[in-house]
């Protein structure tokens, strides 16, 4: 619906870094809870560089 509008901007991802997308709108939990687990997954791989 608001895909063409002048106050919409294409992504987050083109403002800021993003680590995690969590598809849905809006989410269920269950996407929320895979977001934050690969989310730590990949700070536990930071961690360990």
């Amino acid at each position: 619906v608001f895909q063409n509008c002048y106050h919409v901007y294409e992504g987050v991802d083109k403002v800021i870094p993003v680590d995690v997308y969590v598809p849905g709108c809006p989410p269920k939990p269950e996407a929320i809870i895979y977001g934050v687990v690969k989310l730590l997954e990949k700070l536990q791989k930071a961690k360990f560089r």
